[in-house]
């Protein structure tokens, strides 16, 4: 059935694809070893606040996954932001525009724009990097800092690397 989403779900779906062919390549090529890309020691960076975390795949999500997660954003002018998860909710890398360095002492601005390293295991983020549907389709409220909350849409589909569940790809979209 063909609904006024879809589209962001097929979008979903094609980042997706994308990102776990990048990261079998780089599998393949020997920049990455599969042990690596599924790296569940979060590291902890020190001063962080809210706090960011480095595994053994984020030099490489910073490599590969913009190219796929920016050029999503043209998918639609509602299109807030695109990014890849680990199965745990973990954010490399966020799209440019949310992947400003912290500022310290300053949460509120911290949450707004310094999305990256972050691990978003609430509910809607564990569903969306937890699934393995064709597509998901959510309604979040996203919290900014400062009780300041958006309302969104997400559309998530599952990434696959070499035949293993690595996480899941989250279109977010306004009304």
């Amino acid at each position: 059935v063909e609904v006024e989403d879809s589209p962001k779900g097929r979008g979903a779906q094609q980042a997706a694809a994308e990102i776990g062919e990048l990261m079998e390549q780089a599998v393949s090529s020997g920049a990455i070893r599969i042990e690596q890309l599924f790296d569940e020691h979060y590291r902890p960076i020190a001063g962080t606040n809210p706090a960011q975390h480095l595994t053994a795949f984020t030099e490489l999500a910073d490599r590969l996954f913009p190219e796929v997660q920016e050029r999503m954003l043209g998918l639609s002018d509602k299109v807030v932001y695109c990014i890849a998860v680990d199965r745990n909710g973990y954010v490399a890398t966020h799209n440019r525009k949310y992947n400003q360095p912290q500022r310290s002492g300053d949460v509120v601005w911290n949450t707004a724009n310094s999305r990256y390293r972050r691990i978003f295991n609430d509910r809607t983020g564990l569903a969306s990097a937890r699934n393995q549907r064709p597509f998901l389709l959510q309604t979040y409220r996203r919290d900014m800092g400062g009780g300041r909350f958006v309302l969104l849409k997400e559309a998530s589909a599952p990434i696959t690397v070499a035949g293993r569940h690595w996480g899941g790809l989250r279109l977010a979209f306004g009304f």
